[in-house]
């Protein structure tokens, strides 16, 4: 117990100075994010129109460009919020790399004014999501490039499915050329399937901090993957970052929380939230901290997540860690793959010892923190300390 407190103390010290104590190779602010990120950033701040779609294999593509969201929630009208800290969020978030943000108007002031919260978006390079505009508000707005879809259901699973394809076929017919969005819990008994087919994007939560043990994400994002696959819909994952419950997530337990999702073969991660009732990103260094740094990891690697092939190794149950193989085509044309592997417990450590698909001449750690794997020919084994990520190029 006291070297795994001293081991949670390290990583805390680690995540609040910043990127440079990992055992990593983070690029630049910059060139942080993917070529399919920069060009739809691109295309958005020369206003281009987008025109928003969604490839068969659960990918968002706008103007034909693969996109990999991530970025949040913000409801803009808690703690006394205003048109002004939603701008100063924005222009946060957006220079920390994330790239999409749900919301919804202040009040029917704030909705008449909405194209200045798109003007921002558009220059500062992050799509919106609008929820609970009114049919002539939406229309006023849904040819703005800014825009990626419209929200149209939250907590979708407490309506019928066929109440959702309602609301999708009237946004369908008012604004053919963006998406629509639900969010919805999913469990790991209780899988929602026919969701899946009422609209183009589906969030799928997993708020576990405080209420659940947190390996139940992988399983939980796993189920939303197959089910999307089934219907032909985009899955994304909407992870906690506020407190539910005890407590709020703690640095180790986000970026675990998310690279469950994203082995699971997610296409998109939105926090909850940036600004809710719950919490106020500008009021947590450590968790804001924590999410930059997650947030430049994942768009790193989003080329491979959005084309790539991820193979499964181990499900990471009974004392086994999670363990999946991700390879793809680099964005300068060279064949790369990744070992992505996890400690989902919180008080043990988990002893890995597994083979790589295919046979490997470079071995390079990555995002990893804590104790460093080994490779011998296609073998790599070690030892994961609790909620340890470790991350590694193969070629």
């Amino acid at each position: 117990m006291t070297r795994h407190l001293a081991h949670v103390a390290h990583i805390l010290l680690t995540v609040s100075l910043g990127v440079g104590a990992l055992t990593s190779c983070h690029p630049s602010r910059q060139d942080s994010a993917s070529p399919h990120t920069q060009a739809a950033v691109a295309q958005l701040q020369h206003g281009v129109p987008s025109v928003v779609t969604r490839r068969a294999d659960g990918v968002i593509l706008v103007n034909g460009q693969p996109f990999f969201p991530i970025g949040f929630y913000h409801v803009s009208w808690a703690r006394s919020g205003t048109p002004e800290r939603r701008q100063q969020d924005l222009a946060r978030l957006a220079r920390a790399g994330f790239n999409i943000m749900i919301t919804e108007p202040i009040n029917d002031v704030d909705a008449a004014n909405f194209q200045f919260l798109l003007k921002q978006a558009q220059e500062a390079g992050v799509y919106i999501v609008p929820y609970h505009m009114t049919p002539e508000n939406r229309q006023k707005i849904s040819a703005h490039p800014a825009i990626l879809g419209f929200k149209i259901a939250d907590d979708a699973h407490e309506l019928t499915p066929r109440q959702v394809i309602v609301r999708r076929d009237e946004s369908k017919r008012a604004v053919p050329q963006k998406l629509t969005y639900i969010s919805l819990s999913v469990a790991r008994d209780r899988l929602e399937t026919p969701f899946f087919g009422t609209a183009d994007v589906v969030g799928s939560q997993s708020y576990p901090i405080g209420n659940d043990d947190i390996g139940v994400t992988y399983q939980v994002m796993r189920n939303a993957v197959l089910s999307a696959r089934q219907k032909g819909t985009v899955p994304i994952a909407n992870l906690q970052s506020f407190l539910w419950g005890r407590r709020k997530p703690s640095p180790l337990e986000l970026r675990n929380m998310t690279y469950q999702a994203l082995m699971a073969g997610m296409k998109g991660v939105v926090y909850y939230a940036y600004r809710a009732r719950e919490v106020d990103l500008n009021r947590e260094p450590v968790m804001w901290s924590t999410l930059q740094n997650v947030a430049r990891e994942i768009n790193f690697l989003s080329p491979y997540l959005l084309n790539g092939e991820i193979i499964p190794i181990q499900d990471g149950t009974r004392t086994q860690p999670l363990a999946v193989y991700l390879r793809g085509e680099s964005p300068e044309g060279q064949m790369k793959a990744f070992i992505l592997t996890l400690n989902n417990s919180r008080t043990a450590d988990q002893r890995v010892n597994l083979q790589l698909p295919e046979p490997a001449t470079q071995w390079k750690s990555l995002y990893t923190q804590g104790r460093p794997l080994s490779r011998n020919g296609q073998n790599v084994s070690g030892l994961l300390l609790p909620l340890q990520v470790a991350i590694y190029e193969v070629r």
